[in-house]
């Protein structure tokens, strides 16, 4: 994931403000500090508008809603049609390999319940999971507002919906002269100027993991995907939430982290698990789409694809 460093400017040191949500930590600075309660407030907002629409732990989401009365359309919101369809765009535009469909297989790994609750009481049992690619099994149209989700259809926004929330709070926050940044675990983008130099972006595995680098970012997002904080063990066999849409089952791959640079959060998220699941074909993907990143492995080696931005190694 990213975290945000203090960030140094004529005015002095910024330092971000953050609070939980999404099962992450949400970071908020600005270059302007008498905007940043403004600023985290309406965060805090499009951050509530994700959970209540897009959350799999909440029996009020919209996405409950909608799969409890599946087989017959209905009505859905402007915001769930929106990430939906950019949803299938990245499952059409990745030849599957995101795919939104996996929320069974996810949940038969034992991802069952929020990960502060998995890390408590341990994963759910093991299950047969029904396979992804199903997205031939949804209809939905954006200008009429409907969608029908047919019978045993269940979607996981959980990276896609984070990245998104991103977005989102940038695109609709009022504007302003000043640049704000705004992180929700490791899925990072910015907007207006940017302190001069760029902002300071760490990254590392985990929230509480040490630096493995730093670079500075002026536009654009991060986001980084891999084995960090969700990970098990079920009956000593080590699991964790990206799961490959061909089997089914947790994803093999010899990176431990991918982090990409792109135009959106939702591009770089998407863009970095797939990159993750790909392999050792993620970097010659990754270029392949004009996007950059860096790929690190198991054992501690560093890979980069593309222009990677890469400033300075982090400390131990």
């Amino acid at each position: 994931m990213e975290s945000v460093m203090p960030t140094t400017v004529d005015e002095g040191i910024l330092e971000p403000a953050r609070f939980a949500a999404l099962g992450t930590t949400i970071e908020v600075i600005t270059t302007d500090p008498a905007r940043l309660a403004d600023v985290v407030r309406h965060v805090q907002g499009c951050i509530a508008d994700i959970d209540r629409t897009f959350s799999r732990f909440r029996s009020d989401s919209e996405l409950i809603r909608l799969e409890r009365s599946s087989g017959r359309p209905q009505r859905a919101s402007g915001l769930f049609l929106e990430l939906l369809d950019l949803s299938y765009r990245a499952f059409e535009s990745t030849d599957g390999w995101f795919d939104l469909t996996i929320r069974d297989a996810l949940e038969a790994s034992g991802y069952d319940r929020s990960i502060e609750w998995l890390e408590v009481e341990g994963p759910g049992p093991a299950r047969l999971a029904r396979p992804a690619g199903q997205w031939h099994l949804i209809n939905y149209d954006r200008d009429r507002g409907l969608i029908e989700l047919r019978d045993g259809v269940r979607l996981d926004f959980g990276g896609i919906g984070k990245g998104f929330a991103v977005d989102y709070a940038l695109r609709t926050l009022p504007s302003g002269s000043s640049g704000v940044l705004v992180n929700a675990g490791g899925d990072l983008a910015v907007r207006g100027p940017a302190p001069e130099g760029g902002w300071i972006c760490e990254v590392a595995a985990t929230e509480n993991s040490a630096t493995e680098e730093t670079i500075l970012l002026r536009e654009g997002a991060i986001a980084t995907s891999g084995l960090g904080r969700r990970q098990w063990l079920r009956d000593g066999r080590p699991l964790h939430h990206l799961i490959d849409p061909r089997t089914g089952e947790p994803g093999e791959s010899p990176w431990r982290i991918v982090t990409v640079v792109a135009r959106s959060c939702v591009a770089a998220e998407v863009a970095a698990k797939v990159a993750w699941l790909r392999g050792t074909e993620g970097p010659d993907w990754l270029e392949s789409l004009g996007l950059s990143g860096r790929f690190a492995t198991i054992d501690g080696r560093v890979q980069v694809a593309g222009s990677w931005p890469r400033q300075e190694q982090g400390g131990n």
